[in-house]
């Protein structure tokens, strides 16, 4: 025969945790989540005056490796975790980013040596510019098949590829070649970007369609003069809202 099932007070007693366990549930979660290393780390990507993609990283006097932008978040600063994404970019250079995206968010308790860690990683891309807007222990690592050129600190190596994986896959159904270009760009310069970190590129018909057949791209009025014809220069229009595309490039040009 079952008991019959409480009611009331006593149901309350039973099933309700006290004021006193509640308060030392609090407290031992409040421990726990204070023992995690909570941080955003940054992947900023540009091209090089020499057509090579690069990594914005920094090297500490102490440290034998150069590492990523990374910090924790500074909730008294930071109302976004782009917010602190931004931040932990402003410590390096000057230079604004024109993209941000997460890429993943990691964590367990052997990234860092200090105890558990959870970590958000964006990617940025960043137009050219001149390494006079960096700080002083900042500088710009080339990508050589795929990895930083020297080995990074932690596992920053790795998100760096997981980074330029996501940036491979993107920039072939959105408009993320013209992020890392100059104010001013030709046609031409877009299909570098797909060369550049891709190791081939569509070709200009495609190129043509897909950028001058949407509002993407502003005819700036102006021309670049070089051994060929001279090329139109376009700039991002900044009023428009179509930056993806329907498909993947399907033919490439080695």
């Amino acid at each position: 025969m079952s008991p019959e099932p409480l009611s009331g007070r006593a149901a309350t007693e039973r099933h309700e945790p006290s004021l006193e366990s509640q308060q030392d549930d609090g407290q031992q979660s409040a421990k726990s989540l204070s023992t995690a290393l909570i941080s955003v780390d940054l992947v900023a990507f540009r091209l090089s005056a020499s057509n090579r993609l690069q990594v914005l990283v920094y090297q500490l006097p102490t440290a034998d490796q150069p590492q990523l932008p990374a910090g924790r978040i500074e909730p008294a600063d930071d109302h976004s975790l782009e917010d602190t994404a931004r931040r932990q970019l402003s410590r390096l250079t000057s230079e604004p980013a024109t993209y941000f995206e997460q890429v993943v968010t990691i964590g367990d308790n052997q990234r860092d040596s200090r105890g558990w860690s959870l970590t958000v990683v964006y990617y940025v891309l960043l137009r050219p510019g001149n390494d006079q807007s960096l700080s002083s222990d900042a500088l710009w690592l080339d990508i050589v098949h795929g990895q930083p050129a020297v080995e990074l600190a932690y596992d920053h190596s790795q998100l760096v590829m997981e980074a330029l994986e996501r940036l491979k896959n993107k920039i072939q159904y959105s408009a993320l070649p013209i992020y890392l270009l100059p104010e001013a760009f030709t046609l031409a310069d877009i299909q570098n970007v797909f060369s550049i970190i891709l190791a081939k590129a569509p070709p200009m018909r495609s190129i043509r369609n897909r950028f001058l057949n949407s509002d993407l791209l502003a005819d700036t009025g102006k021309k670049r003069h070089g051994s060929n014809r001279p090329a139109t220069l376009y700039r991002v229009n900044n009023r428009s809202g179509n930056w993806l595309f329907d498909r993947s490039y399907l033919t490439t040009r080695a």
